[in-house]
């Protein structure tokens, strides 16, 4: 409840906020495009008479970034046998920079004055009320027109935004949780009119300045094409949301329970035939940094995958699943910056529309089970094919040879490449930048060797563990309760560690990096144990992907050891 009303407070905060983003648009676009057109309209009437110049110049205004101009004039004419004088040039109020209009139209202005052929439009009614141009800058209401548009429809989606968090935080009280792929369309939606609407008057300047050998400008083509791909990313999810339906999860119990059950059932349009079906519960800890420079960064507490079972019923699919996670787990919060965030993750079949979907779950620390039951065959089979899958991948991430009297255990180097090659990548970035930095910072000043110091305090121990990484591999033998474990880097021996493994509580799982793909996380573990005699932990496997697989390997070898 906690956490739904700050989800509810923080929606009201949302909308006020894009509250002010459509106020700003709307008055944009009303005072300025919609009014110029007023204005154009009302005058249609007006009466042209001849007018004297008294004079004209163009008056700029440098701001912190640049440069805006303005057309001020000052003229006289006759209406009615009367003088009047008369300083309003045309619809323009303030200045820009857009395009050479105003140099332009004093220009023009001063050549028909010097050839006598200078008008002004009078209003009848009011003789005061008079215009030396009237002419609509179409580039201004363009450009008027997209920024209004833009702001306002930035307010309008964070409204919607405020809204929809709002709704969810009702969700996590007493309603259906839904993913947050129903709001992705909107979310890619808006990202593409954003950019194609910013990049509208640049991309429409690119033939005059291409004119003007202004090849650089091409680069603006950017833009669009990210906006275009950002609408193909719209579209994509509007039909995976067409195909599949809202997909509502409905919890049960409500919140989820830590030390209970986590478990619910998820609706899905239409029957669906046999797919890879997979249910991943995560628990994260989110750490948002505060400031100017705000951030987010998640690490994986825990996560647990199920094979889900899905029957077909009159309104579709339903998919159901049920998880009992560790009661030494923390329960969600997501108050100040460092946050606790539980997480299901559902994928299904491929075709014609691949599935995916994410739901953020509500849990607390309780006893309550689910009244969802799998049946017994489904779990059996899939408990049984899991093992069977985790024995099979252990052996491939790691040789075991059977020994005489034990078993010899090979980390072979070149596996998790990808992992291994992102460290690598990612040092010679950092690297790379601390070695520019430092030349710079010959002419430029201390500042930059500092900056220099600290990516090149990151990069280069990346780099080199990297490196390390990839060429390096262990061979552990064990006979008898004797163990010897070699490190070795590219075939050469680096140094050799012994001990004595005689129980299985001695062996432990440990924990290393982890590797993103998409929101699933994959973990990394070695497998040591504690020498009893000397004290010290030595390591038997490593770069082990994925807990089941790990645990796979460590009860195996218990057996092949006949540790008690």
């Amino acid at each position: 409840m906690a956490t739904a009303n700050r989800k509810k407070k923080s929606g009201i905060g949302i909308n006020l906020f894009g509250l002010i983003f459509l106020l700003v648009g709307l008055g944009v676009l009303v005072f300025g495009p919609l009014h110029t057109l007023y204005e154009h309209a009302e005058s249609a009437g007006w009466q042209r008479v001849p007018a004297t110049l008294e004079n004209v110049n163009v008056r700029s205004n440098t701001g912190s970034d640049s440069t805006t101009y303005s057309v001020e004039a000052l003229y006289r004419y006759q209406f009615s046998g009367r003088n009047y004088y008369g300083s309003r040039v045309g619809y323009d109020r303030g200045s820009d920079n857009i395009s050479d209009y105003h140099h332009e139209l004093a220009s023009r202005l001063r050549h028909a004055s010097s050839r006598g052929t200078l008008t002004a439009w009078v209003n009848p009614g009011v003789p005061s009320e008079s215009y030396l141009v009237r002419e609509l800058r179409w580039e201004k209401m363009l450009f008027m027109t997209i920024f209004g548009t833009v702001f306002g429809g930035v307010g309008l989606f964070v409204m919607l935004l405020g809204r929809k968090k709002a709704a969810a935080a009702a969700d996590m009280v007493d309603g259906p949780i839904h993913s947050s792929e129903k709001y992705s369309v909107w979310l890619f939606g808006f990202m593409a009119f954003m950019f194609l609407g910013i990049s509208l008057p640049a991309v429409l300047a690119i033939p005059d300045e291409l004119g003007k050998e202004n090849w650089p400008i091409l680069v603006a083509l950017l833009f669009p094409l990210a906006g275009f791909w950002l609408a193909y990313m719209a579209w994509k999810n509007w039909r995976n949301s067409r195909y599949y339906g809202p997909a509502p999860l409905a919890l049960d119990p409500a919140p989820g329970q830590i030390g209970g059950d986590i478990a619910g059932q998820i609706t899905l349009r239409g029957g669906l035939g046999l797919a890879d079906w997979l249910a991943t519960l995560q628990c994260l800890k989110v750490r948002i940094s505060r400031g100017k420079n705000r951030s987010r960064s998640e690490s994986l507490l825990w996560q647990a995958d199920q094979v889900p079972e899905v029957s077909r019923e009159a309104a579709g699919s339903v998919v159901r699943f049920r998880f009992t996670p560790p009661d030494d787990l923390p329960e969600t919060d997501n108050s100040g910056s460092s946050q606790i965030e539980w997480r299901l993750l559902l994928s299904g079949p491929k075709q014609p529309v691949a599935l995916e979907r994410t739901y953020e779950l509500p849990v607390v620390q309780g006893s309550r089970t689910s009244s969802i039951s799998l049946s017994p065959a489904h779990v059996e089979h899939h408990e049984r094919q899991a093992q069977m899958n985790a024995l099979t991948n252990a052996a491939e991430q790691i040789d075991v040879q059977m020994l005489g009297q034990g078993v010899l255990l090979h980390s072979r180097p070149g596996r998790n490449l990808a992992m291994k090659a992102m460290v690598l990548i990612f040092g010679l970035i950092f690297g790379g930048v601390s070695i520019g930095l430092g030349y710079v910072a010959a002419e430029e000043g201390i500042m930059l060797y500092f900056m220099a110091f600290m990516f090149g305090l990151f990069g280069f121990p990346m780099f080199l563990g990297g490196l390390f990484m990839l060429g390096r591999s262990l061979k552990a033998r064990i006979e008898g309760n004797r163990v010897e474990s070699v490190r070795y880097w590219g075939g050469v021996a680096l140094w050799k560690r012994s001990g004595h493994l005689a129980h299985a509580d001695q062996l432990k799982l440990k924990g290393g990096v982890s590797m993103n793909s998409g929101r699933r996380t994959t973990e990394y573990f070695s497998l040591e144990f504690r020498d009893q005699t000397g004290g010290k932990t030595i390591r038997l496997a490593e770069g082990i992907a994925g807990r089941p697989v790990a645990n796979a390997l460590k009860d195996n070898l218990i057996k092949l050891l006949r540790l008690g």
